[in-house]
């Protein structure tokens, strides 16, 4: 994907039809790759604590913070306002 494509556009109905695609073959290798996984059940990771330590926070790559702030609908303060059903 193109940097620039991932800055919210109208999608065309051609573009919308190629997500859709590799949507679904993403999906499907993902259940075929699950189908081969034998005793699933038992592939379970057992902790013995039930919460993590917690750590300091990574830092996020300033071009991911760049475009989820431009497709933002609204920001202050360094933070992105938003409100359910408001950014479509």
């Amino acid at each position: 994907m193109e940097k620039d494509t991932a800055l919210w556009h109208k999608v065309s109905e051609s573009e919308k039809q190629e997500i859709l695609e590799k949507a679904k073959k993403i999906m499907d290798d993902f259940h075929k790759a699950l189908e081969k996984v034998e005793n699933l059940e038992e592939s379970r990771v057992e902790r013995d604590e039930f919460e993590r330590e917690e750590k300091e926070a990574w830092k996020t790559d300033s071009e991911f913070r760049d475009i989820m702030f431009k497709n933002a609908g609204k920001t202050k303060d360094e933070c992105i306002e938003a409100e359910r059903g408001k950014w479509l």
